[in-house]
């Protein structure tokens, strides 16, 4: 599984190839400057202690340019890297985000949001830091640590020995250290997932939260997560905190011994002084390379974990899938026809059992049934949100599993119950679909939808900005932009799924006649429970319990005394929503 997920890190890493190879080049001729910077410094010593040379500046000249030369390489360097780490990144969400539109509701219904958000972003962001630090930490790190040994066993081997010998303890540490706090980040990163779905469900829950009085609850609830969260972030400060100092402590401790060791031998005569300075600098470059590695070695993990998380989103097949061979799809009667649909969202219940229908080119057909009859799942499978286990869906005589999907989704314009409003003036949300409208098609559609009235009461008209998930309107003010928003992309098929719900039946009424008058001779399908608009439809489909049940006109049903005509009986089918318009 590594394996396979480190081929495809890389595979987005081997897009940027020419930049990793010139980012690991850098990294290495700025460590192959900084190699000589020990010595050019141990022989500006022995000038100094020995010949008693005047012209201090003039030696020092060389150091300064490797140092001024290492500098510009490393910012070379780690530019490059985090050119490379934010592209594969970049790369990385947009196929995420792309992914994620072509998954089904079906997905979206069974995942926690707030968790896939993290897997969006936080994993990401870990995928490019170790990326980062792999890219040109591992050469860096390899390369450093192999130059000052070579010259540091050049200077003496007996030496480094005794420098090198605290210094896999260094390595030791780090990988514990790193082992240790790899858990407490992956929870830290799943208590964020968790707290950001909290935070967006009460955010857009406000309204129920406080009706309810749930706030106290709510607040228990965030408060524990938070907790959570609080109490790893001490456990990974103390983690630190007990760790670091022994890191550092070693690293002194390498550096002691090279000095008492290292004294001995210049008071023997054995090495010189600048001898025992390029040592002393040579001994702590290779304390970065044990703490690097030590870092990389368990990272390598670390990242190939997040990664697989992310990969796991991208390896989601689409329960809806477009046919390789899909052609666009141009309606030109707009006839809906479904033959023997059968439809079920776990395999275990069917929603849908045996549905056969025809809606006729321009025609006006109402479907109508009590909750739990399956009218929503219906016309959700008429834009493919969801594809039947068993049978068929046309429009004008073409299956609709053999058209491409924008091509479908652009013929047919939906409104449904749960109306979602951006936050964005009323003008853009209306022209959502269709940025491009122009203002008086704009304000057509706001009119057919019988929104105009009120948006042109509002202090900016149609550049008022209204507030994330359209908080700052009414249910029914929201309902009447969603239809606007429809109505603007003039689709061939209309589909209103009990879209009015929140506005009274007057208004309900006005709004349908509107809509059909304007747009006569579309195919317009309509869920509605109030007798006043069923009587505007040409046809009426009465469902229940997933099957078709009656078919006919309103006078026809009501003759009949079925299924149909107790609905209509039904006194709260007529019941306006109190107080809202």
């Amino acid at each position: 599984m590594n394996s396979k997920t480190g081929r495809r890190l890389l595979s987005y890493v081997g897009r940027q190839w020419k930049l990793a190879a010139l980012a690991i080049a850098l990294s290495l001729t700025a460590s192959f400057a900084g190699m000589y910077t020990p010595t050019l410094a141990g022989e500006v010593v022995n000038v100094l202690v020995y010949r008693r040379a005047e012209n201090i500046l003039l030696l020092a000249l060389p150091i300064v340019a490797l140092i001024l030369v290492q500098g510009f390489l490393n910012y070379a360097t780690n530019l490059s890297a985090q050119y490379i780490s934010q592209r594969v990144a970049f790369d990385l969400r947009n196929d995420v985000y792309r992914h994620l539109q072509e998954l089904t509701l079906g997905f979206y219904r069974r995942v926690d949001t707030g968790q896939l958000v993290a897997r969006a972003t936080g994993d990401i962001d870990v995928v490019t830091g170790f990326i980062r630090m792999a890219l040109t930490g591992l050469t860096s790190a390899l390369f450093t640590l192999a130059a000052a040994l070579y010259f540091m066993l050049a200077i003496s081997p007996t030496l480094t020995l005794y420098a090198v010998t605290p210094l896999p303890v260094i390595f030791l540490l780090v990988r514990r250290f790193a082992r240790r706090i790899r858990p407490i980040f992956d929870t830290s990163r799943e208590l964020y997932g968790k707290i950001t779905s909290h935070v967006t469900e009460v955010a857009s829950g406000l309204k129920v939260v406080r009706a309810l009085n749930a706030f106290p609850l709510l607040w228990g609830r965030f408060i524990a997560l938070s907790d959570q969260h609080l109490r790893l972030s001490l456990t990974a400060a103390k983690l630190r905190a007990s760790t670091w100092p022994f890191v550092g402590f070693i690293a002194s401790l390498s550096a002691l011994v090279v000095f008492w060791v290292g004294g001995g031998m210049v008071v023997s005569g054995a090495l010189t002084v600048g001898s025992l300075v390029a040592m002393a600098m040579y001994a702590g470059m290779i304390t970065w390379p044990f703490i690097a590695l030590g870092f990389i070695t368990v990272n390598y993990a670390y990242g190939l974990s997040a990664a697989s998380r992310v990969f796991e989103i991208l390896d989601i097949e689409p329960e809806v899938k477009e046919a390789e061979d899909a052609t666009p799809l141009e309606v030109t009667r707009g006839e809906v026809e479904l033959r023997d649909v059968w439809f079920s969202y776990n395999n275990e219940r069917w929603v849908l059992k045996g549905v056969s229908f025809k809606v006729r080119p321009g025609e006006v057909l109402a479907i109508v049934g009590p909750a739990g009859s399956g009218k929503s799942t219906l016309v959700q499978l008429i834009p493919r949100f969801y594809d039947p286990q068993r049978g068929e869906i046309l429009i004008d005589g073409v299956d609709v599993r053999k058209v491409k999907l924008d091509s479908l989704r652009r013929q047919i314009g939906i409104v449904h119950q749960d109306i979602y409003v951006f936050p964005d003036t009323v003008r853009n949300n209306i022209a959502y679909g269709r940025p491009d409208a122009t203002q008086e098609e704009v304000v057509r559609a706001a009119k057919l939808a019988k929104l105009h009235d009120f948006v042109a009461s509002l202090p900016q008209g149609y550049d008022t900005p209204v507030g994330e998930r359209g908080v700052t309107l009414s249910g029914g003010q929201r309902q009447r932009l969603a239809i606007a928003r429809t109505l603007l992309i003039d689709p061939k098929v209309i589909i209103l799924d009990d879209s009015m719900s929140s506005v009274d039946a007057e208004t309900e009424r006005a709004i349908y006649e509107a809509i059909t008058q304007h747009f006569k001779g579309k195919t317009i399908i309509l869920i509605t429970q109030r007798p006043s608009t069923m009587r505007l439809a040409d046809r009426i489909i009465v469902m229940d319990d997933g099957k078709v049940v009656e078919e006919g006109t309103h006078n026809e049903l009501m003759k009949r005394g079925g299924v149909y005509a107790k609905l209509v009986g039904t006194p709260v089918a007529e019941a306006p929503v109190a107080g809202v318009v």
